[in-house]
């Protein structure tokens, strides 16, 4: 949030005096100035005015042009003998106390005793003037004696055209004492050595309240009710004194071109003693106890102002009533233009919020605006009109909230819709293929769950329920007559196929007992083979041992026979060897006989 007490003074660089009050003598009414009213409602902070009344002609614009260093640019001042004020003025240069940054202006009005208005108009001014300031400054010339002090009769009115309530105004000049501003009291021109009655130097506050409680029998009727009335209502007092700037008679005429090195150095020190002392001492300008800001300050004035162009007395109370109701009112609007900007910047796009979303957005610029609304009105929250204000932002944040929330809402709606279609695309397919039997219920109802949970999580705003429950409405019949459709289709397809699967199951049975029939014969006649089989291997084991016993019988008569072969086999060799023998012997016959025919013939 803006810091409302935060302003660059230095943006403020036009300096100049503006009028504040004028009169207008055509209808004998006051009037606020709208340049200087405008002016004062930028302000922020703490604010003080300082204002300086006194006889016409006696040197006040001066003195205050030389309190905010200016020359020619400050209040205006004449040479004439006619009063140069008119109404009451203001500088838009302020004096600026570091420390605290309060902001001290400056207000000049125009002299009394002019004898160009009345007594009642000077009253009004006079009365004005406190009620505006802070610090009130009288400026008189020389001491404070007799006819000076008369000078300040008009304090004498001041109960009667100020009052504090518009009740019970018994003791209203020293209820008033706790309103009025700071006390100064300007001794202009001021020569003579301040002394008390036993000739010891004293200061110009020792020498101030020595004069005002000063009771001696010679002083007229005026005097006192006018020394009593500085007692009674000017609780915070004191006094300056002020050389005269300037020596020579010649130049006070242009006094207010001369620049300050052409001034007297005790009145410029003077000068700098009092501007450091209204810088030290002034307090920001209140009423009930309230700093003001500008804008209070000037709806102050304008209630002063209404009461006297009405012919009433003002009353404080009464104009407490009105600041606080137009800063109660000026504090709805700020709040109100605060909670619809924020709206557009929260709301200004086609994103729909979740409801946790949208809740913390207006709960946070529903802060903010109550904030801003406290920070103006919220230090008067003890009254009226701060409850009335409240509750019409209250009224006005609610109804825009429901407005969001239902334009959000709508936009939600739309992509809630969107979302059950999407989530529920799932269910509808398994129903659309028939998926659900009366064995696995069970199973939809977990999708059925998965869809609920689903939406609820990706669904937002308010009406997401509802929105929910119109489309459960909208498709409630339609889901169960799927979902039973489905149950009984399904159910009397699996009949019909366990049918099928019997009467085939009951073909297989027979085409089973007629295998079963079959086999047995089969074991039967393998039975019969079996029997014949195990004859005939008792055959067979007989004439295996028959065989057995040939064998034996044989493989003996064999071995005899391998026996006989051998020796058949040595005669042979025998034979061989008697044959090859002959074989040896008929060749040497035969060579013999060759031999032998050979001799014969020889």
């Amino acid at each position: 949030m803006i810091d409302l007490d935060q302003i660059k003074l230095e943006q403020i660089n036009d300096y100049k005096a503006i009028q504040l009050i004028t009169f207008v003598s055509q209808n004998n009414k006051f009037e606020l100035n709208s340049e200087a009213a405008q002016f004062l409602s930028q302000l922020r902070g703490n604010i003080a005015f300082v204002v300086v009344c006194g006889k016409y002609r006696t040197g006040k614009s001066f003195l205050l042009n030389k309190l905010i260093d200016v020359q020619n640019e400050g209040f205006s001042v004449s040479p004439a003998t006619n009063s140069c004020t008119q109404g009451i003025w203001l500088y838009t240069k302020p004096l600026i106390n570091k420390q605290s940054n309060l902001q001290i202006y400056f207000l000049d009005t125009e002299g009394s005793e002019s004898g160009v208005k009345s007594q009642t108009h000077d009253a009004k001014i006079f009365a004005l003037a406190i009620l505006m300031s802070s610090t009130f400054m009288f400026n008189s010339i020389g001491c404070i004696d007799e006819q000076s002090i008369i000078q300040l009769h008009l304090t004498t009115l001041l109960s009667k055209n100020i009052q504090v309530q518009d009740h019970d105004n018994s003791n209203n000049e020293n209820i008033l004492g706790y309103y009025t501003p700071k006390f100064i009291w300007l001794l202009r021109d001021f020569v003579l050595e301040m002394k008390d009655g036993q000739n010891r130097k004293i200061t110009p506050k020792e020498y101030l309240e020595l004069a005002l409680h000063d009771d001696r029998q010679y002083q007229s009727e005026n005097s006192k009710k006018v020394r009593k009335t500085l007692l009674t209502c000017f609780k915070d007092r004191n006094c300056f004194q002020l050389v005269r700037p300037v020596i020579n008679e010649n130049e006070l005429q242009k006094v207010n071109q001369l620049p300050n090195n052409q001034l007297r150095e005790e009145f410029q020190q003077q000068v700098i003693q009092l501007r450091e002392y209204l810088l030290k001492n002034t307090s920001p300008k209140q009423l009930n106890g309230v700093n003001l800001n500008g804008r209070m300050f000037c709806k102050m004035i304008e209630t002063f102002i209404t009461n006297f162009n009405k012919g009433k007395i003002p009353i404080i109370s009464t104009a407490w009533e009105h600041v606080v109701e137009t800063e109660c009112q000026q504090g709805l609007v700020q709040a109100k233009q605060l909670y619809e900007t924020n709206l557009k910047k929260y709301f200004g796009s086609d994103e729909a919020k979740s409801f946790e979303e949208i809740f913390q957005i207006l709960k946070k610029i529903r802060d903010e605006s109550f904030q801003t609304f406290h920070y103006i009105a919220g230090i008067r929250e003890k009254n009226n009109h701060f409850e009335e204000y409240k509750k019409k932002l209250l009224d006005f944040m609610t109804e825009k909230e429901n407005l969001a929330i239902r334009l959000n809402d709508d936009m939600n709606n739309t992509k809630n819709e969107e979302v059950i279609a999407e989530v529920s695309q799932k269910l509808k397919e398994n129903l659309d293929q028939e998926t659900f039997t009366i064995d696995n219920l069970e199973v939809f109802f977990q999708h059925f769950n998965e869809f609920l949970t689903a939406y609820d999580k990706k669904s937002a705003g308010t009406e997401k329920a509802n929105t929910l429950i119109h489309f459960l409405q909208n498709h409630h019949p339609i889901i169960v007559k799927q979902l039973v459709n489905s149950v009984v289709q399904k159910y009397s397809k699996n009949k019909n196929q366990a049918e099928e699967e019997k009467a085939v199951q009951q073909v297989k049975e027979k085409q089973l007992l007629d295998n079963i029939k079959i086999l047995e014969l089969n074991i039967a006649q393998h039975e019969t083979k079996i029997k014949k089989l195990d004859q005939d291997k008792v055959q067979l084991e007989a004439q295996k041992k028959q065989l057995s016993d040939q064998l034996s019988k044989l493989q003996t008569e064999n071995k005899t026979i391998r026996d006989n072969i051998k020796d058949v086999d040595e005669l042979q060799n025998m034979i061989a060897q008697k044959n090859e023998e002959i074989q040896g012997l008929k060749k040497i016959i035969t060579s013999l006989q060759t031999k032998k025919k050979k001799g014969c013939c020889g």
